[in-house]
C-alpha cells in the first residue's frame, strides 16, 4: 500500500500542473475535399498541320516528336526510345555505339535510315540520293527540338523514297536576349561521357545559334570504343517580317572501333567479347546550306534552299566472318594487312518550292509546286592494301583495287493540289516527274577497262492522290495511294565486298 500511495501522490500534482497550461488559441478548420481535373499539356507526339511550311500534309500520315521532356537517352541516340510512339517504326542498333540512328517504316531496311528522304531544317542530308542514300551525317539529338516524319504517300513533294521523309528540326536562337547558353552533360556506364554546349541570341535583325558536342565511350563490348564530335552554326537575317535569309553549316565526325561479329556459341559464352581489334569506321561529313524564306503575299510563300553534302566515309578492316580469327602470323610475326575503303561525297542540291492558296468560286484550294536539281559525284576507292598495324591508319601500299566515280544529275518537278470540298473533306491529287542520268567510270583491277563504264538513265513520272475527312481537330480519317521508285545504287552494280 505504501507504493500505491506514493504513485497516486506523484500523479495528482502532474495533473494539476497540466491544467494550468493555457489553451491553444489557433483555430482548426477542416477543408472540404478538392478534386482537380486538367489536361496534360505535354504531348510527345502530334500530327503536322494540313499545310506545313510549303508542304501539303492533308491526307498523309505524319508525326511530330517533341524532344523536350522525352524519356529517351539522347546522348547515345537510342532510336527505340525516341521513336517508341511511332506506329510501324522499325529501329535497330547496328553497332551499339550510339553514333547513328537506323530507322525505317513499312518493313523497309533501316540501315542508316536510307529508305527515308532525310533532312535537317529542311536541308537534304542523304549522302548521295542516287549513289549511296544513307545519311552518314548524324546531328546530336540534344540539339534537336522536333523530329518530323511524313510517310511515303507524300513522296511526290520531296522525293521518290518509299519510306517517307524525316526532318530533324534544330533548336533555334532565344530571340528574347542577345546571348543565351545551354549545356547538357551526360555520364554513363562503360566510359560514356557526353557534353553538348550551345549558344544563341538575337541582335537587331540578326539571329545566331551554334553548338558543339563531344562524346566518348568504351562501348559495351571489348574493342568497341567510340569518339564522336559535332559542330553546327546558323546565322539568320530578317530583311522584313516577310523575308529572311539563313546560312547554316553542320559537321559530324566519329571514329568507331568495330569489335567484329560473333557466332551464336560465342555470344552465349560471352556477349562482350570481340573478334576484331584493328577495325575502324570513320565518316566525316559537312552540310552547308543557304535558305531563303519569302512570304510574297498572305496567300503565297516561296522557299529556296541551296545546299551540299561533302565529306568522306572511311574504313580500315580485316574482313571475314566471325570464325576467321585475326591473329599474328607466326612466320612474319605481324598481323595480316587490312583493307582500306574510302568514299568521297560531293553532293550539291538546289530546291525551290512555292505554295499558293486560292479559290475557285467557293472552293478553297492550295497548290504546292517544287523544282529540285542535284549534281553528285561519289568517288569510291576500295580494296586498298592497308597496314598490318592496330591503329586507325588509312594509308595503303600500291594502287586501289577499285577507283570509281559515280556521277549523277537529276531535275525533278512536282505539283500537288489540295481541294477543300467543304470544311472537313479534302482531296489532294499530285504528280512528280524526275529525269536524270548516272555515269560510272573508273578502274577495277579484275575487269577489262572497256567493261567498267556504265550509264543509267532515270526517267520516272509518278502520280498519287490522298483524301481526308476531319471530324474535329483530334480525329480524322484519311488514306491515299502514291507511286515511288528507287534508283539503281552503286552497290547494286558493284557490291562493296563479298559479305554484302
Amino acid at each position: 500500500m505504501r507504493y500505491v500511495a506514493i504513485f497516486i501522490a506523484g500523479f495528482i500534482p502532474s495533473l494539476a500542473f497540466g491544467q494550468i497550461v493555457p489553451t491553444d488559441t489557433v483555430r482548426t478548420r477542416v477543408l472540404d475535399t478538392v478534386t482537380i481535373t486538367a489536361y496534360r499539356q505535354f504531348q510527345a507526339v502530334s500530327s503536322l498541320p494540313d499545310i506545313h511550311q510549303t508542304y501539303l500534309i492533308s491526307g498523309k500520315k505524319s508525326e511530330a516528336i517533341q524532344m523536350e521532356g522525352l524519356p529517351a537517352n539522347l546522348a547515345e541516340k537510342t532510336g527505340r526510345q525516341i521513336f517508341a510512339r511511332i506506329p510501324g517504326a522499325f529501329v535497330y542498333d547496328m553497332d551499339g555505339s550510339g553514333n547513328q540512328i537506323n530507322l525505317a517504316t513499312r518493313g523497309l531496311d533501316p540501315h542508316r535510315s536510307w529508305e527515308f528522304n532525310i533532312r535537317q531544317n529542311g536541308v537534304i542530308i542523304n549522302s548521295d540520293i542516287y549513289g549511296y542514300p544513307a545519311s552518314h551525317y548524324s546531328p546530336p539529338m540534344e540539339a534537336i527540338k522536333t523530329v518530323e516524319l511524313v510517310r511515303g504517300t507524300s513522296s511526290l513533294q520531296y522525293g521518290a523514297e518509299f519510306g517517307g521523309m524525316i526532318n530533324y528540326v534544330t533548336k533555334t536562337a532565344d530571340t528574347t536576349r542577345a546571348f543565351s547558353f545551354e549545356s547538357i552533360n551526360t555520364i554513363g556506364s562503360y566510359g560514356l561521357m557526353s557534353s553538348f554546349n550551345a549558344i544563341g541570341g538575337k541582335i537587331s535583325k540578326w539571329t545566331y545559334y551554334a553548338y558543339y558536342q563531344k562524346r566518348v565511350s568504351n562501348g559495351y563490348r571489348d574493342h568497341a570504343k567510340s569518339d564522336a564530335e559535332a559542330q553546327f552554326v546558323s546565322v539568320g537575317y530578317d530583311f522584313s517580317k516577310k523575308l529572311n535569309l539563313r546560312a547554316e553549316v553542320g559537321r559530324s565526325n566519329y571514329t568507331y572501333q568495330i569489335p567484329g561479329a560473333l557466332t551464336d556459341s560465342m555470344f552465349y559464352a560471352n556477349p562482350r567479347q570481340s573478334t576484331r581489334s584493328r577495325n575502324y569506321f570513320n565518316p566525316d561529313m559537312y552540310v552547308p546550306s543557304v535558305t531563303l524564306n519569302w512570304k510574297i503575299t498572305d496567300q503565297t510563300t516561296l522557299n529556296w534552299i541551296v545546299s551540299g553534302v561533302f565529306g568522306r566515309r572511311s574504313s580500315v578492316e580485316f574482313e571475314g566472318f566471325a570464325d576467321r580469327p585475326d591473329m599474328i602470323d607466326p612466320i612474319t610475326l605481324q598481323y595480316k594487312s587490312r583493307t582500306v575503303n574510302i568514299d568521297r561525297f560531293n553532293t550539291k542540291t538546289s530546291e525551290l518550292r512555292l505554295l499558293h492558296q486560292y479559290q475557285i468560286g467557293k472552293l478553297k484550294s492550295v497548290v504546292a509546286a517544287g523544282l529540285r536539281y542535284f549534281n553528285n559525284d561519289l568517288h569510291r576507292t576500295q580494296q586498298g592494301k592497308g597496314t598490318t598495324g592496330t591503329d586507325f591508319d588509312l594509308s595503303i601500299t600500291g594502287n586501289w583495287g577499285r577507283d570509281l566515280h559515280y556521277k549523277s544529275q537529276s531535275l525533278a518537278i512536282s505539283v500537288e493540289n489540295t481541294f477543300y470540298l467543304n470544311n472537313k473533306f479534302t482531296v489532294s491529287p499530285g504528280f512528280r516527274y524526275e529525269y536524270g542520268k548516272t555515269d560510272m567510270t573508273g578502274y577495277i583491277s579484275y575487269l577489262d577497262p572497256t567493261d567498267v563504264p556504265n550509264q543509267i538513265t532515270h526517267n520516272f513520272p509518278t502520280f498519287g492522290i490522298t483524301a481526308q475527312y476531319k471530324f474535329d481537330e483530334n480525329t480524322r480519317i484519311y488514306g491515299g495511294i502514291s507511286q515511288a521508285h528507287r534508283p539503281v545504287l552503286f552497290k547494286d552494280i558493284i557490291p562493296a565486298s563479298t559479305l554484302e
